[in-house]
């Protein structure tokens, strides 16, 4: 009898994401029980469709924090080498905000040369394709007209588009002006 095991998890490459200038969602923190688990199901299947039996399948979310914290520093690092190519790859091409977005950053780049360092992640809730997340970053000033320093907590949507994390959506939660 051929036995086949399906299992519907899929690992995914990170990419990179953070903007100032999109608006976003907030989410609560999930229960301590399920902040570090997914729960998939795993069908195994025989020669005989009646005998399906599932299986429980619990997998590691570690890996897709990480993913989603790589798309952050890839964000960030597009943004200090003003790389408007790499930085709208980590922008999920559905976002309202993309085009907006696109056409600031771009001005952005022409007029500062800014410092963007994460400080904190924190991924809040992972359900399905989405994620809510929260970033603290400092920008500062390296060359440009005068701007403000500051300290940011943002909280990031991201969406899974084709297998991999891009940022939809971002609201400034707070804002702590260093200079």
């Amino acid at each position: 009898m051929l036995r086949l095991n399906i299992k519907l998890l899929k690992i995914t490459f990170p990419f990179g994401a953070l903007s100032l200038l999109l608006s976003s969602y907030a989410s609560t923190n999930p229960s301590p029980a399920t902040k570090n688990i997914f729960q998939f199901t795993e069908y195994q299947t025989t020669s005989s469709p009646r005998k399906q039996k599932p299986n429980l399948v619990v997998a590691d979310v570690n890996s897709e924090k990480a993913a989603i914290q790589s798309v952050v520093t890839l964000n960030l690092k597009a943004l200090n080498e003003e790389n408007i190519e790499a930085y709208m790859a980590t922008i999920d091409p559905n976002s309202p905000g993309f085009e907006v977005t696109k056409n600031a950053i771009a001005q952005s780049f022409s007029i500062y040369d800014l410092n963007y360092v994460m400080n904190k992640f924190d991924v809040a809730t992972i359900s399905g394709n989405t994620a809510i997340v929260t970033v603290e970053q400092t920008t500062t000033r390296i060359r440009g007209p005068q701007f403000r320093n500051n300290r940011m907590v943002l909280m990031h949507q991201f969406n899974k588009v084709k297998g991999e994390w891009k940022m939809f959506s971002s609201k400034i939660q707070k804002v702590e002006y260093l200079n």
